[in-house]
């Protein structure tokens, strides 16, 4: 998968993901709404559309060393990425052109395409992703977005700075009492979110909803040569 863009986010999101199945992030209702939305999150539908994108980038940036193999784990995390990118929505969090440009030319780079002309990029998205340029660069987008408002969050929750140097218990202490604040305000805010999952409803149709077998590690293809 792609390892760089995963090596600056790890930490973070599986703690947040963990918080999320912890806390029981999820209620499943009976609205009548349940055929014709995935679900429902801070009292607004949320359209089969927005739920396989997050789904596919899910798929793409969480960062795990295998694909998430699990179905419902992949659900589980896929809808703490919505309720984080609609936090982050919330809080003003933007992410410029600019900073997708970067981290597609970062990924690329990983993949090893230096400077890749646009039917390079193309053919690299297809054969290895199965995905449109518009694709990718949304789920990226939402992902940085997320990046963004969970490292602001972190910040904040950190200790004061001292003139004195703490010691090696001291500072673990402090890191034990940075993540418990982080995992009690992510709880709060999937309490906040309310979210109902119409997928886990017996019987939902299954037509709109994305293939359950994960993507396979991306590998750069052969590089068109420039006449």
């Amino acid at each position: 998968m792609l390892q760089f863009f995963r090596h600056h986010t790890k930490a973070i999101v599986w703690i947040s993901a963990i918080c999320f199945i912890l806390c029981g992030g999820y209620s499943i209702t009976t609205f009548k709404k349940e055929g014709r939305f995935a679900g429902e999150a801070f009292g607004k539908s949320i359209t089969f559309q927005e739920y396989n994108k997050f789904y596919r980038a899910t798929q793409l940036f969480m960062p795990s060393e295998k694909p998430i193999e699990d179905p419902d784990l992949l659900r589980t995390y896929t809808w703490q990425n919505i309720i984080y990118s609609r936090e982050a929505a919330r809080e003003g969090v933007r992410v410029s052109d600019q900073d997708v440009r970067n981290e597609i030319s970062a990924i690329l780079k990983q993949q090893g395409l230096i400077d890749p002309t646009p039917q390079q990029y193309n053919i690299w998205l297809t054969r290895a992703l199965h995905m449109t340029p518009r694709e990718f660069e949304e789920g990226l987008r939402e992902f940085i977005r997320i990046q963004k408002l969970l490292r602001k969050k972190v910040a904040s929750l950190a200790p004061e700075i001292t003139d004195k140097p703490k010691d090696a218990k001291a500072l673990e202490a402090s890191a034990a009492k940075q993540k418990d604040d982080f995992m009690k305000w992510t709880s709060a805010l999937n309490e906040k979110a309310a979210l109902k999952d119409y997928l886990r409803l017996p019987g939902a149709s299954q037509e709109d909803l994305p293939p359950e077998e994960p993507l396979s590690p991306p590998s750069a293809p052969s590089p068109t040569p420039k006449k």
